[in-house]
């Protein structure tokens, strides 16, 4: 073998050592669930979540998601400590019966699969905001978000859902395995309805923040985010740093929201967008990841 052929060969081990290392670091850890949201929601992460894993302090205490929404970050992650948290009623009841009740759930949801059709959604749609026990809420809201236009959750100002039927011909009401690894890995999980601002910041632990962004989209719960929100959170986000704790925040790549954390390090990533009312706003746009650590 000639020099040439032994150099290209050692060179070509060498790249497929790099190779099987980027790998074996991108392998779940060991014990971890196949878990993902088991929701669609407005700004959901799951397409930036290498971003943002990429971006987590590699030590830190409890684990914060303020604005939970889907929780793709949090399933991506399975932390064993974790505190979950929503404004929105609804889906912190439909979090809390997958933890604690996922058999009960799924047999409600096979309910409305075998009777899914265009009048049975609209009389769910109306029964949602009357229903009383948290396993049937949860299976009316997970069944809605599967069925409605692009699996969008927003409400009227009464707070009414009001999302037209999608045009869908086999959408998948019951994903039982997907509930079942999520279930698991919400045991022991926190989980409570509260705005970011009742949270008290903890040295040492690390809050994942996604608001609804600056100038998009923010009628998921009836009750607006706007400046005076932005501003707000970016204090609390001051809070958080106040009390030693590590924060990671994504937002619109606008003007305002870079002002607001400009003391901060800021990143510009690009994410896929694919729940939108207008299907020209669909795609990837910039957004930014604020953070008080390196």
């Amino acid at each position: 073998m000639s020099r040439k052929q032994k150099m290209h060969e050692s060179i070509q081990a060498d790249f497929e050592t790099v190779l099987g290392a980027i790998a074996d670091e991108r392998k779940p850890p060991q014990g971890t669930l196949q878990a993902r949201p088991f929701v669609k929601w407005v700004g959901g992460k799951r397409s930036i979540i290498p971003e943002l894993l990429a971006r987590m302090p590699k030590t830190y205490g409890t684990y914060h998601e303020l604005f939970v929404g889907g929780a793709a970050l949090f399933f991506a992650v399975q932390p064993k400590s974790a505190y979950l948290s929503d404004i929105n009623f609804h889906l912190v009841m439909t979090f809390q019966a997958v933890r604690d009740d996922v058999a009960g759930l799924i047999r409600n949801l096979k309910i409305h699969e075998s009777r899914h059709d265009k009048d049975y959604y609209y009389r769910s749609r109306t029964r949602l905001f009357r229903e009383k026990d948290p396993v049937k809420i949860a299976a009316l809201v997970i069944y809605l978000n599967k069925t409605c236009y692009n699996g969008l959750y927003r409400v009227n100002k009464s707070g009414g859902f009001n999302v037209p039927m999608g045009d869908y011909k086999d959408p998948l009401i019951v994903d039982e395995e997907n509930l079942a690894n999520c279930s698991r890995v919400l045991q022991g999980i926190e989980i409570v309805q509260h705005s970011f601002s009742q949270a008290k910041p903890k040295a040492g632990d690390f809050y994942y923040l996604d608001p609804p962004y600056h100038k998009t989209y923010t009628g998921y719960d009836g009750s607006g985010f706007g400046d005076k929100e932005h501003e707000d959170l970016a204090a609390f986000c001051g809070e958080i740093t106040k009390a030693g704790g590590f924060f990671m925040l994504s937002n619109s790549n606008t003007d305002f929201v870079r002002s607001l954390y400009k003391p901060y390090r800021i990143d510009t990533v690009a994410a896929s967008r694919s729940v939108s009312c207008k299907g020209e706003q669909r795609g990837k746009e910039n957004e930014i990841i604020a953070r008080n650590y390196d």
